[in-house]
């Protein structure tokens, strides 16, 4: 699951496990938050975050591909563009080729994204940082969207 920060994909992702008899919820940005030292902010964005980025990626799959073998369904909440979203997928197409694939956008309107950033108490920070972040990577989904095949849009 990804889409822009703000957007409700954690909120998603907590609904959606419910539906599962055995659901885990891999949250990206938790598994970043791993790296005691040397953690790369996602503000800037940087050559060292587009590395932690990618390993934290590389791990969340993995970890995802174990609690898969174990009958757990899996959600992994993410923002990252789409083509890198595929880019992973592509990367572990055989460990998911008996696995049923669900691939969703949360993508609500940019003015109802905007308002749900500015009323999160989830983070500890100030989420006025993202704004910036939130209308580039809104733009980067809509410009990704021709392009990629079988994400369902939700939150629209």
């Amino acid at each position: 699951m990804t889409g822009p920060p703000g957007a409700g994909k954690t909120t998603r992702c907590a609904e959606e496990v419910l539906s599962s008899a055995r659901g885990v919820v891999i949250p990206m940005d938790d598994l970043r938050l791993w790296v005691r030292s040397g953690l790369a902010d996602s503000v800037p964005w940087t050559d060292e975050t587009k590395r932690q980025f990618t390993l934290a990626e590389e791990g969340a799959f993995r970890l995802a591909l174990v609690y898969l073998g174990a009958g757990f369904d899996v959600w992994i909440d993410h923002c990252r563009n789409l083509p890198r979203w595929e880019n992973v997928l592509d990367s572990f197409a055989r460990e998911l080729a008996e696995v049923e694939v669900r691939k969703l956008l949360v993508l609500p309107a940019l003015e109802v994204n905007l308002a749900q950033n500015a009323s999160r108490t989830n983070k500890d920070f100030d989420p006025a940082v993202l704004v910036a972040t939130i209308e580039g990577t809104y733009a980067r989904y809509e410009a990704d969207l021709p392009g990629v095949q079988g994400w369902e849009i939700v939150g629209r």
